[in-house]
């Protein structure tokens, strides 16, 4: 295998952990490729695909190896409840508009003919918003 050949240094299930990680290693001078970097983070299908698969060459493998342990080493912040605060909101606002909406057909007809489409915005709450997790790092052992 020549140096130039491209070798996998992370595969990661975060859009976003992926676009960071592969800006960080190219403001370093470091050559990376984001494999799946058009797809969506919301997709559930992203996990099928195996996520976001970074690769850099083989010439400047230990150096990227040496720049994401660092990074790695920093504590890990405290997550965000902002994304699924926002989520909160707009399921509460579409809920509230939905009753508004529904509310003289309820009267005309009952709850229980129209349980089925009052029920139906539920299904908003299962739609993943960032899957959150570590992915995998594909890093040099340190030198001693």
């Amino acid at each position: 295998m020549t140096d130039d050949a491209m070798v996998p240094i992370a595969e990661l299930l975060s859009r976003s952990e992926a676009l960071t990680v592969a800006a960080m290693l190219d403001a370093a001078g470091i050559i990376v490729h984001v494999g799946g970097e058009y797809h969506s983070s919301v997709s559930p299908y992203i996990v099928a695909l195996g996520g976001f698969r970074l690769t850099v060459p083989r010439w400047q493998y230990g150096d990227a190896s040496n720049l994401i342990a660092d990074m790695l080493a920093a504590p890990e912040p405290a997550p965000s409840t902002a994304m699924r605060r926002a989520v909160f909101r707009l399921f509460a606002a579409s809920m509230g508009g939905f009753a508004l909406a529904a509310s003289p057909y309820v009267l005309a007809v009952g709850l229980k003919a129209l349980l089925p489409v009052l029920l139906s915005p539920l299904f908003m709450a299962g739609v993943p918003v960032n899957p959150q997790g570590r992915g995998d790092y594909h890093l040099a052992a340190p030198s001693a």
